[in-house]
């Protein structure tokens, strides 16, 4: 098999396994649940349950350009030969951490796999920003799904560090120590995404992604559990933040496509 079928046959069918990994515990009985494993090790950076459901909507985009990159139109696309490996890479990475997830605790192991998952994320999210816009599979399949993968991922790295730090005993799930812990992670997930919607222009399918997740521990933090006001506060800054350097840089990078050369 040459690498060019290679890529093809991985992107086709790596996204139609990450339903059915996710599924090996609620479906099959295999394994705890996710929502298990993140209870257990659950932190104040820990998004209210609701927000996972935007897997769905990443696993249906995945799905949907499998099949389009598998098809005559988009076998031998620009999109397909420069987002492919990483892609793959990304949709590997998932599968791992989805299958690692409901078969062991959570603890470091899982930070190395969605580690490299961010990184083969941020990989295809570049790419895409850095190509024009050409047809309907860019607008309607790429961008999203290169936004919302790496902006949903990114929040949920420093989720990860924060609860296989909890699970290892390097930080305290709760107190004053806990919250202290939680603020620093949060303002380092927050300059992380900060620095990529700068660098991305806006970059709204990732601002979108990354705010859901801040919306979600906002929520966590006041309703769905314990009141915690010194986490609440500093997320609703950084998701003021957000929207706020999305706006700016999408708005800037608009008059600078519009202005005549």
């Amino acid at each position: 098999m040459t690498s060019h079928n290679l890529r093809t046959v991985l992107n086709l069918v790596l996204p139609l396994l990450q339903p059915v990994m996710g599924a090996l515990a609620p479906v099959f009985g295999i394994g705890m649940t996710m929502g298990q494993m993140s209870a257990a090790s659950e932190t104040p950076v820990t998004p209210a349950p609701y927000a996972f459901s935007i897997w769905a909507v990443i696993f249906t985009l995945a799905i949907a350009w499998g099949i389009w990159q598998a098809l005559p139109a988009g076998r031998d696309s620009v999109a397909a030969r420069r987002l492919g490996w990483p892609l793959a890479g990304a949709f590997a990475c998932s599968n791992l951490w989805m299958l690692l997830a409901q078969l062991t605790d959570n603890g470091w192991h899982l930070v190395v796999v969605i580690l490299l998952f961010l990184a083969c994320a941020l990989a295809a999210f570049f790419i895409a920003r850095s190509e024009p816009r050409v047809g309907w599979p860019d607008v309607w399949i790429i961008a999203p799904l290169t936004g919302l993968m790496a902006g949903w991922v990114s929040a949920a790295t420093f989720a990860n560090i924060a609860g296989a730090a909890v699970m290892s005993g390097a930080i305290a799930p709760d107190g004053a120590a806990g919250a202290l812990a939680a603020i620093l992670i949060l303002l380092a997930a927050g300059g992380f995404a900060l620095g990529v919607l700068w660098v991305g222009r806006g970059a709204p399918w990732y601002a979108a992604a990354f705010c859901w997740a801040l919306v979600a521990i906002l929520y966590a933090n006041t309703i769905g559990r314990a009141f915690n006001p010194a986490v609440a506060a500093v997320t609703a800054g950084l998701l003021a933040l957000a929207v706020a350097i999305s706006w700016q840089r999408a708005q800037a990078d608009r008059r600078q496509r519009l202005t005549p050369v």
